[in-house]
């Protein structure tokens, strides 16, 4: 684990960074929950940068249609908050000066606050018989274009309607436990 900041603008910076991979606006116990849910920032220290950003004006109010988006039905009374153009311009220059373990450590905490359906993505699978067994596709997509997508050959039917059925139910879940393996992050998947 990461040695805790205690530098306030590493804080920043660090909320800044998390902000941007996240990608889409965050109520303000939500985004303190990711912020210090590893230990690398305290919550008070939290909550004094998350204040200074704000009037900074590195961190926004979110613009309600937008914010809305990305809210549950029970949370649509939450006051939402977005990092601004200058903060993300802040996260991409000065992300880089955080110890590279603390960036992944938010990465991976920013990685299991993403929610598919808050990102507007949508979720596609399909397959064809091939041979003696089945051509199996499955996607993501969003607002961007296509996130992931995997063509895997099954051998049977029991096979392919296992894959077809977890998949269904659980994308966030298989696509994170892809990512982590690709990136070498295997430990991540048991987290």
């Amino acid at each position: 684990m990461p040695t805790p900041l205690r530098d306030k603008n590493e804080i920043k910076i660090f909320i800044l960074f998390l902000l941007d991979k996240i990608g889409y606006p965050l109520d303000y116990n939500t985004l303190g929950s990711i912020v210090v849910q590893d230990g690398i920032v305290r919550f008070f220290d939290f909550a004094d940068c998350f204040f200074q950003l704000l009037d900074a004006g590195h961190i926004a109010r979110a613009e309600e249609d937008a914010a809305q988006l990305h809210l549950a039905e029970e949370d649509k009374d939450e006051e939402m908050f977005e990092i601004t153009a200058t903060g993300r311009e802040i996260a991409h220059v000065l992300g880089e000066s955080l110890m590279i373990t603390v960036r992944e450590q938010g990465e991976r905490s920013a990685l299991r606050h993403l929610s598919l359906k808050r990102l507007g993505a949508t979720v596609d699978q399909s397959y064809e018989p091939q041979g003696d067994g089945f051509m199996y596709h499955c996607s993501i997509k969003d607002k961007n274009g296509k996130v992931f997508s995997v063509d895997l050959r099954l051998d049977d039917r029991r096979k392919l309607d296992r894959v077809t059925r977890n998949f269904a139910d659980k994308p966030e879940i298989i696509y994170r436990g892809i990512l982590a393996l690709l990136s070498g992050d295997v430990n991540y998947i048991f987290e």
